[in-house]
C-alpha cells in the first residue's frame, strides 16, 4: 500500500500592502499585488520557482475570480481566495443551498 504524499512548498499570500503585515507576522510567504493582472504575474512568477504549495489571495484585490482559478490550476497550484471586510458582498440563495445540500441542486 502506497502512502499519499503531502504537496511540497510554501503557503504564499497575495494581497495589498495594509494587509500584508498580518499574515508576515505569522512567517508566511507574502506578495503584493493589485488587480488581476498583477495576482497571475505573481502565480506565474512564484509557481515558476517551484515553491507554492497554496496559494491565498485576499478577495478584495481581484475582480474576475475565475481568471485568477483558472490560470492557478493550469499552473498546479492550490488556490484559495479568502474573503474580506473590503470585498464585495455576494448575495446568498438560501434556497439553492438548501436544495444543494439535500442533493437536489
Amino acid at each position: 500500500m502506497e502512502a499519499t504524499r503531502a504537496p511540497q512548498g510554501r503557503i504564499l499570500v497575495i494581497g495589498d500592502e495594509e494587509t500584508l503585515p498580518l499574515f508576515r507576522s505569522l512567517g508566511v510567504s507574502v506578495k503584493a499585488a493589485r488587480g488581476d493582472d498583477e495576482v497571475i504575474d505573481v502565480l506565474r512568477r512564484e509557481a515558476g520557482d517551484g515553491g507554492v504549495a497554496l496559494a491565498i489571495v485576499l478577495k478584495h484585490v481581484i475582480s474576475d475570480e475565475e481568471r485568477v482559478k483558472r490560470e492557478a490550476r493550469r499552473l498546479g497550484v492550490t488556490l484559495v481566495v479568502l474573503p474580506t471586510l473590503w470585498a464585495p458582498a455576494e448575495p446568498i440563495d438560501i434556497n439553492r443551498l438548501i436544495a444543494k445540500a439535500l442533493g437536489l441542486g
